[in-house]
């Protein structure tokens, strides 16, 4: 077997071979490119350094592809939204919360335990901006969980008379983002609430970031939950460290 190709290069047999060494040492990234740096660095006279480095730029820009793709299908999103796709200037409530909401994508909210509030009527963007900074926050690797609360109210539910929920609570609980969409909207049984409470109050208790979109302000939810004190306790929990967004003019909301 030849070791080297008559111009000096590496043999296609060695190549191979150690394409097969970088895929069983799971190195994926450097496996695709391995052959293409090789010849670069004979037509350019590289350093073995040079090479190196390479190497290890394409294997870490493969991991982090990876890890935001897991991430991205993790956090099952219905669609996908970005920010520069919002319309800010559509009226004056999206202009005032825009400098707000634009701060909170540098993430720092989600290492403090702060909360993202979208609170208005139907139609004026909640969803779009929960899910938009869902979406940068898997760009990041973070762990991210985007459900709907009736969706998540019925699998914890599920999981409950299965006698698995601790396992179903670990996956809303331990998420670094967790974005409930239509929080409070319709009415909950005890044990709706019960399930509610259980994930907001550990989230809580570890200061892990839940973001909540709602179309009730805080004064309506024992309309939502059987037992007004659990509504109350809920609403506390989550405007302690929160920042709060209100997506229509003339829309108030009163601290619970």
């Amino acid at each position: 077997m030849k070791k080297k190709s008559d111009d000096g290069n590496t043999s296609s047999d060695d190549l191979d071979l150690l394409v097969q060494k970088l895929r069983w040492l799971r190195l994926p990234g450097m496996a695709k490119v391995v052959a293409a740096i090789l010849e670069r660095a004979a037509k350019e006279n590289l350093s073995t350094t040079d090479v190196v480095h390479r190497l290890c730029d394409e294997e870490k820009q493969s991991r982090i592809k990876s890890a935001v793709d897991r991430r991205l299908r993790d956090a099952r999103f219905p669609e996908i939204n970005t920010v520069d796709a919002f319309n800010f200037d559509f009226d004056p409530a999206r202009k005032k919360l825009r400098a707000r909401y634009l701060a909170l994508h540098d993430l720092d909210f989600l290492d403090k335990g702060i909360n993202p509030l979208f609170i208005g009527t139907p139609g004026t963007g909640k969803t779009f901006l929960a899910r938009a900074l869902a979406y940068k926050a898997c760009l990041d690797t973070r762990r991210v969980v985007f459900v709907s609360a009736p969706r998540m109210l019925s699998e914890l539910h599920g999981a409950e008379l299965h006698g698995v929920l601790d396992r179903a609570l670990r996956r809303f609980v331990r998420a670094e983002l967790l974005v409930i969409d239509d929080f409070a909207v319709l009415a909950m049984d005890a044990a709706q609430a019960k399930l509610a409470f259980q994930v907001i109050s550990e989230r809580y208790d570890y200061r892990r970031a839940t973001c909540i979109t709602t179309n009730r302000p805080f004064k309506d939810w024992p309309k939502v939950f059987p037992d007004a004190l659990n509504a109350q306790v809920i609403a506390e929990r989550l405007t302690e460290r929160a920042e709060h967004f209100v997506l229509e003019k003339g829309f108030r909301i009163a601290r619970p």
